[in-house]
């Protein structure tokens, strides 16, 4: 088993980003993305390298790597999306490792492999999200800690809140993980002191990224901070007991998308509870703790995401993604590792408990197997509703393709539920895009010749009223579909009424 770990934990990470491959190029980006994207556009390009002219509402790290692949490769959505699917490589080895620390290396494999077959892993890994990034970060702290690397754990505690403010709601994992470290070491001479130190040296690694955010706001005195601002778009977080239940609920609903397969979440979820029930009767060991700690973890992350304002966001919770995984690894493997199989027939003698062991390792194969190859080609094919996944957007290459073959210099495109897409699609062409935030905005700017486009999930009527009365008329130009046949997105040229 030790000899072919290599092989296994490589052939996991190789498959965890092959699987999202057809992913990367059949998908448009989702609104945030082409937010994120226009923003490394910027950086990478050189007109506003420190965004001093770009209010944001999110901190720059992520932004600046992807800015680094757009200068690298070039400013394709496919670039924009490598950096993900690389850090996704980089969260299925980290699992691994983590669990070999945390468990034994069966489990680790075998965590590893469940964040490389998700639905989540595989349908976050092709995206602009700024969360596999946040995650690989805090599994990496956490990594770090368990070899009682402090200052580097905290450092990489400061890059992920440099990533995304919600790397906060991870702080209390990384710290009960440094209270299992003092727990498990707590009766060597002089700990107490040395512990104080250590914390000393993890808040220094925070405060190092602290204070480069710090510095980089200092570029930006015209713009809001990306804290402010991200406080005022959002609207803020506050308690809201009313829609608990109601937000609860949405979150566990994504949250089944973990594996995306009811057979292997029930027997899992049964089996973590028995699990947790042998602290109950059994002498109470580091591996417990550890089994307990990650469970309440989880359990808290999604009770404060319910009680606070948050939006029901599959990204919220890929940071989950990996915790589940070790515990599901441990309820799996829970047959052979209870201290009541020391004597069972696993125990009846060496030769005897090896083969019974790879006969154990073969079924559980062929559990996931049976259990995961339907999510996983769902996943695959962009069936569920993760990541990029959002018919909103399906086409809006088919219109730039049109722009681009049709029309030149000194076009207006109005817009005002595109314009995050226009502003990443149509860089580096002469467009002028007008945003018109009412219909008689839209009124008082329009002239013959202009264009304007429509999502079909908005109507036109209101806009085709207002024009009226100034004597011009929509003339559809030209439609995008998604792979149903269906239209998205129309194109207009507004001209006058013969």
């Amino acid at each position: 088993m030790y000899y072919s770990e290599p092989s296994f934990v490589l052939i996991a990470i190789f498959t965890a980003t092959q699987l999202p491959a057809s992913l990367l190029v059949s998908q448009r980006f989702h609104h945030d993305e082409a937010l994120y994207a226009t923003w490394a556009l910027q950086i990478a390009t050189g007109q506003d390298f420190w965004l001093a002219e770009t209010i944001i509402d999110k901190p720059p790290l992520f932004i600046y790597l992807i800015a680094g692949f757009m200068w690298l490769l070039g400013p394709t959505e496919t670039v924009a999306r490598l950096a993900s699917l690389l850090l996704t490589g980089g969260i299925v080895g980290l699992t691994y490792w983590w669990g070999r620390r945390l468990y034994n290396p069966s489990i680790g494999i075998l965590a590893a492999w469940l964040v490389a077959l998700s639905p989540f892993t595989i349908m976050f890994a092709p995206t602009v999200f700024t969360d596999p990034l946040l995650v690989f970060l805090i599994l990496l702290g956490c990594l770090l800690i368990s070899y009682q690397q402090f200052s580097g754990a905290g450092f990489c505690l400061g890059l992920a809140f440099a990533t995304k403010q919600q790397a906060i709601f991870f702080a209390p994992l990384l710290l009960g993980c440094m209270a299992l470290v003092w727990w498990q070491t707590r009766l060597q001479s002089r700990h107490n002191q040395m512990m104080i130190g250590k914390m000393f040296h993890f808040l220094l690694g925070i405060m190092v990224v602290m204070g480069g955010l710090f510095l980089w706001e200092l570029q930006r005195v015209d713009v809001p901070d990306f804290l402010t601002h991200s406080a005022s778009n959002y609207g803020g977080l506050y308690l809201d007991g009313a829609n608990f239940a109601e937000r609860l609920t949405g979150f566990l609903e994504l949250l089944w998308y973990g594996t995306g397969s009811s057979m292997l979440n029930t027997l899992c979820i049964v089996g973590v509870f028995f699990l947790l029930g042998q602290s109950f009767w059994l002498d109470l060991t580091p591996t417990m703790l550890t089994d307990w700690l990650l469970f309440l973890f989880g359990v808290t992350f999604l009770l404060v995401h319910s009680l606070l304002t948050f939006q029901i966001w599959d990204r919220y919770l890929l940071g989950l993604i990996p915790i589940m995984a070790l515990l599901f690894a441990r309820a799996l493997f829970m047959p052979i590792s209870m201290p009541f199989t020391r004597l069972s027939v696993f125990q009846i003698s060496h030769p005897m408990h090896h083969a019974l062991r790879i006969v154990y390792y073969i079924i559980i194969t062929i559990l996931l197997m049976i259990t995961l190859w339907q999510p996983v080609q769902d996943a695959v094919s962009g069936r569920y509703p993760l990541g990029s996944n959002s018919g909103t957007w399906a086409g809006i290459d088919q219109i730039v393709n049109y722009l681009h073959g049709q029309y030149g210099d000194n076009v207006t495109l109005h817009h005002r539920w595109l314009g995050t897409h226009w502003r990443f699609y149509l860089s580096g062409y002469p467009y002028d895009l007008q945003y018109w935030s009412t219909p008689s905005d839209l009124h008082d700017k329009a002239k013959p010749g202009d264009l304007i486009a429509f999502p079909s999930w908005r109507s036109d009527t209101e806009a085709r009223l207002m024009l009226a009365e100034k004597g011009l008329f929509l003339h559809d130009l030209h439609r995008a579909y998604n792979p149903l046949g269906v239209p998205t997105i129309i194109l207009y040229k507004i001209e006058t009424v013969p």
